[in-house]
């Protein structure tokens, strides 16, 4: 019998570093990541202000050029620049933005 393991990483905006540093609006519709270390993708969602549809960008690892984390007071900003874009995961807790820059420079 075969099993197949499927290994993902996941977080999401802090409740707390949202209300401390007033993003009142990002309480309904906080920013999330994924990690998913079988396809080598990173995904980021956020939903929409009408709270209708995502809006989400996926991208191969092979794209990244860098990983950028700005730290606050309370979570941290994860930036992950690609060839022609950057994406961005804002106000994660501060551990998870470190085990992502980790995830991702590593391999």
């Amino acid at each position: 019998m075969d099993y197949i393991f499927f290994l993902m990483f996941k977080t999401q905006s802090s409740f707390l570093a949202l209300l401390a540093n007033f993003r009142i609006e990002d309480l309904l519709c906080p920013w999330k990541i994924t990690i998913d270390f079988e396809n080598k993708l990173i995904t980021t969602r956020k939903r929409n202000w009408y709270l209708i549809g995502v809006d989400s960008d996926v991208i191969p690892w092979s794209n990244i050029r860098n990983v950028y984390i700005n730290e606050h007071f309370l979570g941290a900003d994860i930036h992950i620049k690609i060839y022609g874009a950057t994406i961005s995961a804002l106000y994660l807790p501060k551990r998870d933005a470190k085990k992502i820059k980790n995830f991702l420079t590593l391999t």
